[in-house]
């Protein structure tokens, strides 16, 4: 993005980027593509546990131009190429990231600041049945199933424990959501059905915005009239997934509180039922705890029963404490102290995207 105009407020951001949005608009409809070196605007929700101070000592930010509070732009240089991020921490925990950058260069940007062991950043990890919840927010335009077990697990793995090795189904247009309710209907592929992106269209009177949203928060805004419904969309996905975080950290940290006569133990495990059972515990541990994307878990298997196995280990993500039970048929995720409920949502979604797409997650009050 060249900059060739002052940004010095917020406001003067939301300008360029609302230009953009009715620009976008006007060229696909045109066109039914964008002129070159004219991008959609792009948009990152991130997850926080640091200061934003600390997020902008990323190598890869090579300028930081501080618009207002809580408000940045940055110039970040990746093996993708140069681009502008602005970076938006007005909510504390979780923070929006904005970009008109070519695709290729924001999703290289937003990796590279969330790839740090222990680097407090994460994305949103969100299950399919919330990725539905979307759609209730405005008219289905698009949805894309996404279930890709041989990028994590072995093939020979694969070809004993799973009917596909990958289902990717991509449906655009106002039918896709009863496409969507077909294939949940289908006997043969109903359990395979992991849901990573959603097209949607919203209007408020007589203007409206078209997103599209993958479960790890990532927008892509393909045209509208007004910014501030785009604005309204991310809120409120925000607020959605605020609720998530606030159900696994106010029930599920397990912890004590001090009493007048000792203490009292508080919180219990999360806990990830399978479909079906999981016929090899300790190989399918050993692909979920290796310190490797997606799962970012590390830690030490040991067999604990015939059919039972313990994890301690910890979070790349914040470097926490954390222990796994598991049986055939579930799992325990203990977290402790003050430890990051996002811990929770990116080990089951990412269940459901490469393992059990049918797999429930049992958290209290949500």
């Amino acid at each position: 993005m060249a900059v060739s105009q002052p940004i010095n407020s917020r406001r003067d951001m939301l300008s360029i980027f609302d230009a953009r949005l009715q620009n976008t608009q006007s060229d696909l409809l045109e066109d039914t593509r964008l002129e070159f070196g004219r991008n959609m605007l792009k948009t990152a929700i991130i997850e926080s546990n640091i200061s934003p101070n600390q997020a902008l000592q990323s190598e890869i930010i090579d300028e930081v131009h501080e618009v207002e509070e809580d408000l940045w732009m940055t110039k970040t240089e990746t093996t993708e190429g140069e681009g502008w991020l602005f970076l938006d921490c007005y909510h504390e925990r979780l923070w929006s990231v904005y970009s008109l950058a070519e695709s290729t260069i924001f999703n290289s940007a937003i990796d590279s600041l969330l790839k740090s062991e222990g680097g407090g950043l994460d994305r949103l990890w969100l299950p399919t049945n919330e990725v539905e919840q979307i759609g209730d927010m405005g008219d289905f335009e698009g949805i894309k199933i996404g279930f890709a077990a041989d990028e994590v697990f072995p093939q020979t793995f694969v070809e004993e424990n799973f009917e596909f090795t990958d289902l990717s189904i991509d449906g655009s247009g106002p039918n896709s959501n009863h496409l969507y309710k077909i294939l949940k209907s289908t006997d043969e592929i109903q359990d395979f059905i992991s849901l990573s992106s959603i097209k949607i269209r919203r209007e408020e009177e007589d203007e409206f915005v078209r997103e599209r949203i993958t479960n790890e928060g990532a927008f892509t805004t393909r045209g509208g009239t007004d910014i501030r419904l785009h604005l309204s969309t991310v809120g409120r996905i925000k607020d959605q997934y605020e609720r998530l975080l606030g159900a696994v950290e106010q029930n599920h940290l397990i912890g004590a509180d001090d009493q007048e006569n000792g203490g009292r133990a508080r919180g219990s495990p999360v806990v990830i039922r399978f479909s079906k059972p999981v016929p090899d515990i300790e190989e399918f541990l050993s692909h979920v705890v290796n310190a490797q994307d997606p799962f970012r878990l590390w830690g030490h298997v040991r067999q604990t029963s015939e059919e039972g196995y313990k994890v301690d280990g910890v979070d790349a993500h914040n470097g926490d404490k954390i222990a796994i039970e598991m049986s055939p048929e579930w799992l325990r995720l203990y977290l402790y102290g003050d430890a990051c409920g996002n811990t929770a949502l990116r080990l089951f979604t990412n269940i459901q995207h490469y393992y059990d797409p049918a797999a429930e997650l049992v958290i209290d009050d949500v």
